[in-house]
């Protein structure tokens, strides 16, 4: 065949459509919320960008010290992931509880989630360990690496934050896939045997306080170390450790998800409202974010607060991460709750293709910036922040991708992609993914 056969050939609209295929990040089931993978890109992006900031040393500036740093509230986009992970895990939950069905599999579930996570984080991580080996020469540490694999790094002060800054925030995502079932049993022992929506909204409701309780004899007992104690050596110290991590474990925030969830489930899977009642709920939801923003902002520095012994944390402390997880819950909802064009901005494909490689995009970008991968070590900041997206993306298609094809064939469905619409959506996000598919049902279109 000639040069310009296969040129022909290739430029064929069939040949087209499967190079778009291939090239296209997949879409992540054939019910999927599209514009939610519009906030997964913002999410991503903002962390991204405040990591930017922060390479840059710009809280030195005049101007930062001018505005209070304000612009530290982009690492909040932890907190917007947490969120919709706890939207989209407990949907299928949600679904089951009101319907009268049984619970989703927990074994199923938890291998849907291995495979969407592990992978690509594990790739990362043995490529951060080789490259402070063999480039930075920094010892070989077993145990480092041990709770790494097994995600239990952020409750062991020596290993929080190494290798990569981001991954502390994967070992409380592993944590919350680990509780979910005990956690649906605990809301659907509350609802009981009537389905009712208030129940489920009642047990989600015990759960945020049985956070904040914790979050609170956590601070009790931080307050009562003594200044110089080192956590590991006493078993107060090791409560707050199991208990909050070194930042958190942000339960309460995953459970704001939650409660999103139900409350997509009964407004508009179960058409409880009309269109125009839906688009008024989703002015109210704006509205509150902005509120809870505007609260939240001021005190942006309660969000990056490490365990240290002897603070003395007070109730704005406490409750912070609950005030933000509360407005990134009323964004989510004014999403889903706004209409055709409320949707569009976060459906457009750039940001939408940017959301389904955000997982990548997350676990590569700051070694990247920093240059800590030797390729990208001593480049101008652009260039490192366009090899970032370079590397994720090409992270997402050689490695992501091959699993989320293998979670599709073994949930029975045929992979979709990115060029495929559907007017039936539900929600998804990296690194979370639906824990138990239903089949596909028709939902009102919010236009």
């Amino acid at each position: 065949m000639s040069l310009k056969d296969l040129v022909s050939a290739a430029s064929s609209p069939s040949s087209r459509s499967r190079i778009l295929t291939l090239v296209r990040p997949m879409d992540n089931g054939p019910k999927e919320i599209r514009a939610l993978d519009g906030l997964r890109a913002v999410a991503a992006m903002s962390i991204v960008l405040f990591h930017v900031m922060l390479f840059l040393q710009l809280e030195y500036t005049p101007l930062s010290q001018a505005i209070n740093h304000t612009w530290y509230y982009l690492s909040t986009g932890v907190h917007l992931f947490f969120v919709l992970s706890g939207f989209l895990l407990f949907l299928p939950y949600a679904r089951a509880m009101l319907d009268g069905q049984q619970l989703p599999s927990a074994r199923r579930f938890y291998r849907r989630r291995a495979l969407r996570i592990l992978p690509a984080y594990w790739v990362c991580l043995a490529i951060m360990v080789a490259l402070k080996f063999y480039v930075q020469h920094v010892p070989f540490s077993l145990g480092d690496v041990t709770a790494h694999i097994f995600l239990i790094h952020d409750s062991f002060p020596q290993f929080n934050r190494d290798y990569d800054g981001p991954f502390w925030t994967l070992a409380v995502e592993a944590q919350f896939y680990l509780l979910l079932p005990l956690l649906a049993l605990i809301v659907s022992w509350v609802c009981g045997r009537r389905h009712s929506a208030w129940r489920i909204a009642v047990g989600i409701g015990l759960l945020i306080v049985g956070a904040l309780t914790l979050r609170t004899a956590d601070s009790i007992v931080i307050a009562s170390l003594p200044a110089n104690a080192t956590l590991t050596d006493s078993p107060a110290g090791i409560f707050v450790l199991a208990t909050m991590g070194m930042q958190g474990k942000y339960l309460e925030v995953f459970a704001v998800g939650m409660l999103c969830a139900l409350l997509y489930a009964i407004t508009i899977e179960r058409r409880m409202l009309s269109t125009e009642r839906l688009r008024q709920l989703g002015l109210v939801a704006l509205v509150g974010a902005g509120v809870c923003m505007a609260l939240a902002i001021p005190h942006v520095d309660l969000a990056g607060l490490m365990v240290t012994p002897g603070a003395h944390w007070g109730a704005d402390v406490i409750g912070y991460p609950l005030l933000v997880g509360l407005g990134f819950g009323g964004l989510v909802l004014a999403v889903l709750w706004g209409g055709r064009w409320v949707r569009y901005l976060f459906e457009v494909s750039p940001i939408r293709i940017i959301g389904l490689f955000s997982y990548s995009l997350y676990l590569w970008h700051l070694p990247i910036i920093h240059g800590n991968v030797p390729l990208f070590a001593g480049v101008s900041l652009v260039l490192a922040i366009a090899g970032a997206f370079l590397v994720s993306y090409l992270s997402y298609q050689l490695v992501e991708r091959p699993f989320l094809v293998r979670r599709h064939r073994q949930s029975g469905s045929q992979p979709p992609t990115s060029g495929e619409r559907d007017p039936v959506v539900v929600p998804v996000l990296a690194p979370a993914a639906e824990a138990n598919p239903q089949p596909a049902e028709r939902i009102p279109t919010l236009v």
